[in-house]
């Protein structure tokens, strides 16, 4: 296993549902320890992202303990959070900004190959993980390239869904009856750091399903566990 594949997940949750987590704090005060039950009736897969999301920041430790800057974070002033998010964000990745890439001129091609090379991850995972940067950069006033904001999702783009039409079964020609059949096909190997964000997403699938709930995030934990 490769350090890269070790390295903590980036957020992915949307930063909405971040940033509303961080204001219901606001009104409620922050406990000693961030875990599923603070969340309430929140979704698996949303409990899950924001807790991933905190840990990357480090706001809260493994054991989810909040962080003197994450207090601080949740107490101030939204107009005091753009001073501390933008440490926040400038410190959590700091491939981005103490690296040889320029966020100022940087294109989105350029962002998607890095996060793709640093995190071991693919498709819409990297869309994602863009989304939440790319707003979060906007709410801390951090400025970032024309490419980038304007930045179009792989999932979605002219390529990807060239490649979808490729893998479509063609109709049949005459005479196909004759041919022999076609090799199994060759399935891509999937890294456990992408086995982690399919299974988050499959929780939203799960909902109301306690059981599988249940077996997903031992799952998870056991992926987690086996990279620590």
């Amino acid at each position: 296993m490769s350090d890269k594949s070790k390295r903590a997940s980036p957020p992915y949750a949307t930063f909405p549902a971040f940033i509303s987590f961080i204001n219901r704090l606001r009104e409620t005060g922050v406990p000693n320890k961030i875990d599923p039950s603070v969340f309430g009736n929140a979704s698996g897969s949303l409990i899950y992202s924001v807790l991933a999301s905190l840990k990357f920041l480090n706001l809260i430790d493994d054991n989810g303990v909040p962080s003197a800057r994450f207090i601080e974070f949740v107490k101030a002033s939204d107009e005091h959070r753009t001073k501390l998010l933008r440490q926040i964000i400038t410190e959590g990745y700091p491939t981005l900004f103490k690296g040889d890439l320029d966020l100022a001129n940087i294109s989105a091609g350029q962002f998607d190959t890095h996060i793709r090379d640093e995190f071991d991850v693919e498709g819409s995972t990297i869309d994602k993980i863009a989304a939440f940067f790319l707003a979060a950069a906007k709410a801390a006033e951090i400025p970032v390239s024309t490419f980038l904001e304007k930045r179009r999702p792989i999932s979605s783009s002219p390529s990807s869904k060239k490649s979808v039409q490729q893998r479509k079964k063609p109709e049949a020609d005459e005479g196909e009856e004759d041919r022999p059949p076609p090799p199994p096909p060759i399935h891509a190997e999937i890294s456990e750091k992408a086995l982690e964000y399919r299974l988050v997403d499959l929780m939203s699938e799960a909902a109301g399903k306690p059981e599988v709930m249940q077996a997903i995030i031992t799952v998870i934990t056991f992926l987690k566990t086996k990279n620590a």
